[in-house]
């Protein structure tokens, strides 16, 4: 095999390296999609509840498409969640400011997730371009 042949064989084993590395940029930017959309959630039903009155009637989910009535006594008590299964209890208003701080960050990292995918793809096709050289050169070589 000269050095023309372990070029090619090398440009055309990293194509599956970097076909996977697209699909782990788009699997990410589709978690953050999919986070970002209950982060949304969240802010639509907290600031749809700032200027209710306690005793409202509430639709809670418990899962499995299954939901409650329920009457809501204190609407400024709201759970948060801060990671690894921790909560903390803290007011409407608080919750906003940090969902809008989790958007901010989502954001962030999507816009980042975004650079590396366009850089994969990139990569990707300057290589496949080098290896469709290295395939046409032995035929303009023969010529």
């Amino acid at each position: 095999m000269d050095e023309s042949e372990r070029e090619l064989q090398q440009l055309v084993d990293a194509l599956p390296q970097y076909e996977n590395q697209i699909r782990y940029w788009e699997s990410q930017l589709e978690a953050i999609s999919n986070v970002r959309n209950d982060v949304y959630q969240a802010q639509e039903t907290i600031e749809g509840m700032l200027d209710s009155k306690p005793g409202m009637e509430l639709l809670v989910p418990v899962g499995h498409s299954t939901s409650l009535f329920t009457k809501v006594d204190d609407l400024d008590r709201v759970l948060v969640g801060i990671g690894s299964r921790v909560f903390l209890e803290t007011s409407r208003t608080d919750s906003l400011d940090r969902l809008s701080k989790r958007l901010e960050g989502l954001n962030e990292a999507g816009r980042t997730y975004s650079e590396s995918l366009e850089k994969s793809k990139q990569d990707y096709n300057a290589v496949r371009e080098l290896s469709l050289i290295h395939i046409s050169e032995p035929t303009r070589q023969e010529a």
